[in-house]
């Protein structure tokens, strides 16, 4: 019996770090929650310190948007902000990896927009960081790319 639970423990020792390693949708999954919690603290821990965030728009134009300004729009908000992503690609070689999220914005429960977020993603010192974000809006119906990429993903 002791013999069975010592295979047992040094099994876990070896197994477990395995189950807890740091996955390239981690900090794509906390930035989500913090914008829901209105953490721009716990938003802004999840980029390198010289990422950049951009949007493309509907011409084809860059904006680009400042971390920390997004981190206190997302802090000192009254609206309930929810991203639901509709499916999640990950591509990933050693510390590098490509995350593709196609998502739909819903503000206080209404849904405000959608389009696809685009993510780069840089492994230090055993944690994934953002290190690039550039995402659009779709410019058609929105329940029909919802309904597009959530049926994509089965």
């Amino acid at each position: 019996m002791k013999f069975c639970r010592s295979i047992t423990f040094v099994s876990a020792l070896f197994v477990a770090p395995a189950l807890l390693a740091a996955t390239p949708q981690d900090p794509i999954n906390n930035l989500f929650d913090a914008m829901r919690e209105h953490d721009g603290t716990k938003l802004q821990a999840q980029f390198m310190p010289d990422a950049l965030l951009q949007r493309v728009n509907k011409t084809g134009e860059m904006q680009n948007n400042d971390i920390s300004k997004f981190a206190n729009i997302i802090s000192e908000s009254k609206n309930h902000l929810d991203e639901h992503l509709l499916g999640v690609t990950v591509q990933q070689s050693d510390n590098l990896a490509s995350v593709w999220t196609p998502y739909a914005f819903y503000l206080d429960g209404k849904l405000r927009h959608c389009g696809v977020n685009s993510f780069q993603l840089v492994l230090v010192e055993d944690k994934w960081k953002i290190q690039y974000l550039i995402d659009n809006v779709h410019q058609g119906d929105c329940e029909a790319f919802i309904q597009q990429h959530s049926q994509s993903q089965h």
